[in-house]
Parts: C-alpha cells; sequence; structure tokens
C-alpha cells in the first residue's frame, strides 16, 4: 500500500510542475502582443498619409501642363500689344483746324487753328493776384494749375521788387467776338489782326494765358514794357513759373501776332524751360516735340 501512494504522490508532483510552466509562459506573450500593434499603428499612418499626399500632386501636375498649354495660344494673339505703342503715335497738333484738347496745357491756339466756340475749361478758378480794376469777373480768372503757377510767379515777383498786375486772363468766346469787333471798327482788320485774335483763335479762351503790366508803362500793354525792370525780370524768369512769352519779336512772321513781352501763357515748368533754352516758337517746338 505505501508504494502506490509513493508513485501517485510524485504523479501529482510532476503534474502540478507542468502546469505552473506553462501559465508562465503565457503571461509574458501577452504583453509583447500589445507594443507590437501599437507600433505598428503609428507608423501605419504616416505612410498612409504619405501615399495620399503624392496621389493630390500627381493630378495637380498634370493640370498646370494642361493649363500652360491652354495659356500658350492665349499669349499668341499678343503681337496686337506690340502694336501699341504704333497707336501711341505723337498726339496731332490739330484735327482738321481745330486745337486737339487732349494735349491739355500744350494745347496749340493760333491763327490756323481754334477752339471750339462753345469750349470754357472746366477747372477756372480765379487767381489771387493783384488786377488792374478794369478786369473784372471771368476776366480774373484761369484754369486751376495756372493760377496757382501766376500766384507764384507775382509772390516771387514782389518779393524782388517787381510791380505787376494781371489786366486780362480767361476769355470767353463771346467776349472775344465783342473785342475783336471793337478793333476791326477802329483800325481795320488787317491792323487789328496783327494784336488781336479772332473769335476762337485766342489763346485766352484756353484759360492758360494771361496779360500782365507794371507801374513802370502805366499798367498798358505796349512793347515799351520789354525795356523796364518788370519787363526783362518776366522774360528772364517766367519759364520757372511755367510760363512762356509767347508773341517773341524774332518770330512775328511765324506767330503771326506782333511782339507782344506782357502775354504770357503756361505751359508747364518742365516745357517753359525747353523753349526758353532752345529759344523757338510754341509751334515749333511742339512740331519738334510730336516728331
Amino acid at each position: 500500500m505505501r508504494k502506490p501512494s509513493m508513485l501517485m504522490v510524485c504523479c501529482a508532483l510532476t503534474l502540478t510542475l507542468v502546469g505552473c510552466t506553462t501559465s508562465e509562459q503565457a503571461d509574458p506573450n501577452e504583453p509583447i502582443e500589445q507594443p507590437t500593434v501599437s507600433d505598428t499603428e503609428k507608423p501605419a499612418e504616416t505612410p498612409t498619409d504619405n501615399e495620399t499626399a503624392p496621389a493630390e500632386p500627381a493630378p495637380e501636375a498634370e493640370e498646370p501642363a494642361e493649363t500652360d498649354k491652354d495659356e500658350q495660344p492665349a499669349t499668341e494673339p499678343e503681337p496686337p500689344v506690340e502694336e501699341e505703342p504704333v497707336a501711341e503715335p505723337s498726339q496731332p497738333i490739330e484735327l482738321n483746324g481745330q486745337a486737339n484738347l487732349e494735349l491739355d496745357a500744350l494745347v496749340l491756339v493760333n491763327k490756323q487753328i481754334a477752339l471750339p466756340s462753345d469750349y470754357q475749361p472746366a477747372d477756372l478758378v480765379p487767381a489771387n493776384i493783384d488786377f488792374v480794376d478794369s478786369a473784372t469777373g471771368e476776366r480774373r480768372m484761369l484754369r486751376k494749375e495756372a493760377a496757382r503757377a501766376i500766384e507764384s510767379l507775382m509772390k516771387d515777383a514782389k518779393a524782388a521788387g517787381i510791380d505787376l498786375k494781371g489786366t486780362s486772363a480767361f476769355r470767353t468766346y463771346a467776349y472775344q467776338v465783342q473785342l475783336f469787333n471793337a478793333y476791326v471798327a477802329r483800325d481795320g482788320k488787317e491792323q487789328a489782326m496783327k494784336y488781336s485774335a479772332p473769335p476762337g483763335h485766342s489763346e485766352h479762351q484756353t484759360g492758360l494765358a494771361i496779360d500782365v503790366s507794371s507801374a513802370s508803362v502805366g499798367y498798358q500793354l505796349t512793347q515799351e514794357l520789354e525795356q523796364t525792370t518788370e519787363g526783362k525780370w518776366l522774360a528772364d524768369n517766367a519759364h520757372k513759373y511755367g510760363f512762356i512769352v509767347r508773341y517773341q519779336r524774332a518770330y512775328e512772321a511765324e506767330t503771326g501776332y506782333m511782339y507782344e513781352p506782357w502775354h504770357l501763357r503756361y505751359i508747364g515748368v518742365d516745357h517753359a524751360t525747353n523753349v526758353h533754352k532752345t529759344n523757338v516758337p510754341f509751334e515749333r517746338y511742339l512740331e519738334q516735340l510730336m516728331d
């Protein structure tokens, strides 16, 4: 009875030991699976993003290629763009005998080129300078840019001891009709044409011209102004303010008018300076400028 008992005990012990070993080996396998699963999920997400990203640019890269092809044909008809400078030819000085108003401050008005009878600048303003008493209403007005320029000229002239006053600035077409007819009645048309413009042909209608004189000649419009200190100052300095002495003695045959040291025409500082340096009539300067 004792031997069988010992055998049974040994068998029981063996079975117990085998069972313990099996349970210990199963436990380490569970924690190993968890890190494997979590590590795999993280890297798997990155490739997924990377794969998706290249897949999106691919069509985008193809689209620009197609767009470029579409744009090239649109660029081919651009030769007209190169021809646009041709549409930028020098501005014509006149259009069928009418002044080209697109020239703005450089508009040319003379015996051959006229302004429309209803033309009146939209930006007329009073010139804040001293005028003779006979200059009233609109005849004290100029286009804004010219008004500011004559104000500056008069201010600096006064500071230099030069006494000047305006005698006539803007004139309407209707006023020029009355003025010219009065001169014709007094002196005859041929003589009047030497010092007065027919209606529509007066620079005063542009709002860019002003007559000035000095006390030394009784504020009269006379060629004697040329010999005065004031007249000499004007001849030497008017261009610095954008004005030219429009009708010079040397070019009476070209301009068609007698020498008028009192008649100032605004064309802007740069152009006035060039005219002063080259000493040519305004007509010739414009022709050279537009060539």
